[in-house]
Formats: C-alpha cells, sequence, structure tokens
C-alpha cells in the first residue's frame, strides 16, 4: 500500500514547490509563494499583465546603471577649476587633474576620463544639482531607489513601483530583473506591494563565491539540474489543478488568479530566458563596441548587452550593479566610487571600466529605434566633496549638489541642468530633489507620482513619500 506521503495528490501545493525548486524560473516560482504579503484583490486585478498608466507615456522602461559609491562629479561630469587653485595654496582639498572638453553640438564639458560618453553628449540630459538627504551610503543607496532614506525600512523600489503600476510586456520574461551582484536595497524583496512584482537578481550567488574578483557567470542558475523539463511541466500541472480547484468558489479574488499566471510565467522563463542572454548571438561588431574580450570592460559590456536585450524583450526595470576592479588590483577601497582614498587613482579605473560600455549601450539603443522609448538613468546615491582627510589624497561624501545622467526616454538631449557652487559645496541653481528626480521618471513612464499609492500598515505609500516635483524643464 502506498504510504499518504508518497500520493501527489496529497502533497501540499507548498510541498510540490519546494521539491522542485531549481533554476532561475523556479527561484521565482518559490518567490511568489511567501505568505508575507497580502494583496488588494482589486489592486491585483490583471496581475503583472501590461498596462497603460496615468497620462501617455514617453518611455515604456527604465535601464537603470546603479553606481555604487558616489562618482566624483568634478572628475566626470562638473568641471571645477577653483578646486585646483585651492590644491595649489595647500588647502584641505584633492587635485582635480582631469581635463575637461567641449563636445556635441550642445558644447557639454565631459571629463577625458569618460571619452566614449562625451561622444553621446548630445544625447544626455545632466543634472549636476542633485540633492540627497544623508550621506550614509546605506541609507542613500535605499533613499535614492525607494524615496525612504532608512536601510532597515521594508519598502519597495523604483523598479517594483514601476513594475506594479505598468506590469510587463513579456509573457516569458521577469518584468524586473538585476544583472549581477545583489545591491542594496533588496530588490528580490517587494515588501507591502504583491508578490509578482519583486526583482530577479542574476549572478549574485556566483559573485558571492568568487574569490578573485573577477567576473562570474551571469546565468549558470537558468536551469533546474534536479529535474528534467518534462518533470517540471507535469508537476505544474498538478499544482494548477490544485490551485483551480483551490479558487473554485472565489469569484472575484484575483489574488489567486494572478499567482496561478505568475507560475506559468516563471516556468516559461527557463525556456525562454538562455536565448534572451546568450550574447553570443550579438555580431562581432556590437560585441567590439561595448568592449566584450577587454579585461577592463568585459563584465560591464555583458551586463550592458543583456541590459539591451532585455529592453527589446519587454522587461519593464533592467537593474545594472556597476563592475567592481578585480582583487588583483589592491586598491584601497574595492566597493565601488567610494574614493575617500586614492581618488585620483580609483575613479580613471572605474570610469575606464564603465565608460565603454554605457555609451555603447546608448548608441545601440538609438540605432535600434529603443532609445527613444527607453529611459536610461546613471548615478549613485551621491557624489563627492573637494575636499579629503588628512594625507588620503581622496574626497568625502556629498549628497548637498551632486551629478547623474539621464538618457532617451523622453527627456532633452545634450542638456546641462543646475548648477553647484565653485567646489560643489551646495547647489546654487535648479536644485532636484531625489524625490523630483523619480517623480520625472515615473512622469516620463506615463505614471503620475501622487496618483501610484498603496495602501498598506494603515497608511497610503508612494516612492516619493509626501511631496517630489516633475522636473518639466528636462523633459523635451
Amino acid at each position: 500500500m502506498r504510504k499518504p506521503s508518497q500520493d501527489p495528490v496529497l502533497i501540499s501545493r507548498r510541498s510540490m514547490l519546494g521539491r522542485g525548486a531549481g533554476g532561475l524560473g523556479a527561484i521565482a516560482l518559490t518567490s511568489l509563494l511567501q505568505d508575507q504579503l497580502v494583496a488588494d484583490a482589486g489592486r491585483a486585478a490583471g496581475g503583472i499583465a501590461a498596462r497603460h498608466g496615468h497620462h501617455p507615456a514617453r518611455a515604456k522602461r527604465i535601464i537603470f546603471l546603479w553606481m555604487s559609491g558616489g562618482p566624483s562629479q568634478m572628475d566626470t561630469f562638473d568641471p571645477k577649476p577653483a578646486i585646483n587653485k585651492l590644491a595649489a595654496e595647500k588647502q584641505n582639498v584633492t587635485e582635480a587633474p582631469f581635463k575637461f572638453k567641449q563636445h556635441g553640438q550642445s558644447g557639454m564639458w565631459v571629463s577625458e576620463l569618460l571619452p566614449h560618453i562625451a561622444q553621446q553628449a548630445d544625447n544626455l540630459c545632466v543634472i549636476r544639482s542633485m540633492k540627497g538627504e544623508t550621506n550614509t551610503h546605506e541609507h542613500a543607496q535605499t533613499f535614492v531607489m525607494t524615496g525612504v532614506p532608512q536601510n532597515n525600512t521594508p519598502v519597495p523600489t523604483i523598479g517594483h513601483w514601476l513594475v506594479y503600476g505598468l506590469g510587463c510586456e513579456s509573457e516569458n520574461l521577469p518584468a524586473f530583473v538585476s544583472i549581477g551582484q545583489k545591491t542594496n536595497p533588496d530588490v528580490t524583496q517587494s515588501f507591502f506591494l504583491p508578490a509578482w512584482t519583486q526583482g530577479v537578481v542574476l549572478g549574485d550567488e556566483q559573485a558571492k563565491k568568487s574569490k578573485t574578483g573577477e567576473p562570474a557567470p551571469l546565468i549558470s542558475n537558468l536551469n533546474n539540474s534536479w529535474l528534467s523539463r518534462q518533470q517540471q511541466r507535469k508537476q505544474l500541472d498538478l499544482l494548477q489543478k490544485m490551485n483551480a480547484a483551490h479558487a473554485n468558489g472565489r469569484a472575484g479574488d484575483d489574488r489567486l488568479n494572478t499567482r496561478i499566471e505568475s507560475f506559468e510565467r516563471a516556468f516559461r522563463m527557463q525556456i525562454q530566458a538562455p536565448d534572451a542572454f546568450d550574447i553570443s548571438q550579438e555580431s562581432e561588431a556590437t560585441r567590439a563596441m561595448y568592449g566584450v574580450g577587454r579585461p577592463e570592460t568585459d563584465e560591464y559590456a555583458q551586463r550592458c548587452i543583456i541590459a539591451r536585450r532585455m529592453a527589446e524583450r519587454g522587461v519593464r526595470f533592467v537593474l545594472v550593479p556597476f563592475s567592481r576592479p578585480p582583487k588583483s588590483m589592491k586598491l584601497a577601497r574595492m566597493y565601488g566610487w567610494d574614493s575617500h582614498e586614492q581618488n585620483n587613482t580609483l575613479t580613471p579605473i572605474l570610469c575606464g571600466r564603465h565608460d565603454q560600455p554605457v555609451a555603447a549601450l546608448i548608441a545601440d539603443l538609438k540605432q535600434r529605434g529603443l532609445l527613444e522609448d527607453t529611459l536610461v538613468f546613471w548615478g549613485g546615491e551621491f557624489g563627492r566633496t573637494a575636499g579629503s582627510r588628512a594625507g588620503k589624497a581622496g574626497r568625502e561624501h556629498n549628497c548637498n549638489g551632486y551629478t547623474i545622467f539621464l538618457a532617451g526616454g523622453g527627456v532633452k538631449g545634450g542638456l546641462v541642468y543646475g548648477k553647484t557652487g565653485e567646489t560643489a559645496k551646495g547647489i546654487v541653481e535648479n536644485q532636484v530633489h531625489v524625490h523630483d528626480l523619480n517623480a520625472t521618471m515615473l512622469h516620463l513612464l506615463g505614471l503620475d507620482h501622487e496618483r501610484l499609492t498603496y495602501h498598506a500598515s494603515g497608511r497610503h505609500f508612494r516612492l516619493t513619500d509626501v511631496y517630489g516635483d516633475v522636473v518639466h524643464d528636462v523633459i523635451a
């Protein structure tokens, strides 16, 4: 006689998913079973399916090039010649030795450290007057991406909000993908938003295991090594039958139907994702344009190509974390653009790792007709000061006047917006608060930041908290 535990009819839905877990599809699948979230049925109607926003959109998706650590604005996009004068007078500042030149019809000033991005000057909307709320890395990173300046507060990121508002155009891929190591805040948790808005991180576990610090495989977790495709299909079919029986008599509750739809999407993802991430399908010319095969650019070049391939396939939000220098370089700071020490050594290295891939991504999107409806963000959680710690030849954190850039997606190309003081200390013209930036990005996607809300814990939440204005001056 067969034991009850061996009878597949008696296996719980949760147990079945646990037994079948494995591969990227299963990661998305099992995450959907977290019962910590209870989505309002009306808001969950339609689930992850694509839908329209509050007003006509200029963009359909965001590629978020996340430069954690705080890039030095006076060494990249915001020239400050007064710094060198102060350095010559032995003031407590670090020399800014990198030359700036004007580029494009706009005459935009860009550092010699970014020669490839400089060629895209007329496609860039550079905002030099960003204002944050904190100079602590973790809190500032959380603030930029969630609108809340505490990293221990369980709130969703802009990616989750975007997916919640617009759903996904793809039936076979997740709506929110992070390409590379996990970032702060955790994009895999949607917190109070519906579970189907969660992000999927590629390559995170492999990156953790890397002892050399060299690029790690991004897609080695795509396949289920325990179960065949046929076995997974049989398990999912049985699960869906159980879900259908569970849903019988629960008319009007769209949460379960949304979950069933997401299970199917997760299964199909295992079939479609390998093709989407296969950059060997790109021409030699395209790979060379991005910098694939060059030691300093190869990792970020691959990430940027995959980001473009995700955009082509309807992924709504693609997060592309920065490329860490290998440990073999023995830099004082391995975290990212955090140049407290050796600013004039670290910043050129990081510019060299990102300049060509980022420029190629913008150019590639444009030549394929994708830039007009893809909003590209480049920046970190804050910028740097001119001053340094004694003897460290570096720059400190500065959330009161830093630089980011946008491209495509309905923004004005060739525009430099805002102005900081002579040493980037303080904003003297056209301040853009983080809430203003997020409100503007949502606006370009067709979403009103004041109307994109979710009721949880007795209050209405939104990405921009209780304030924020769309910066119409940067919109074409």
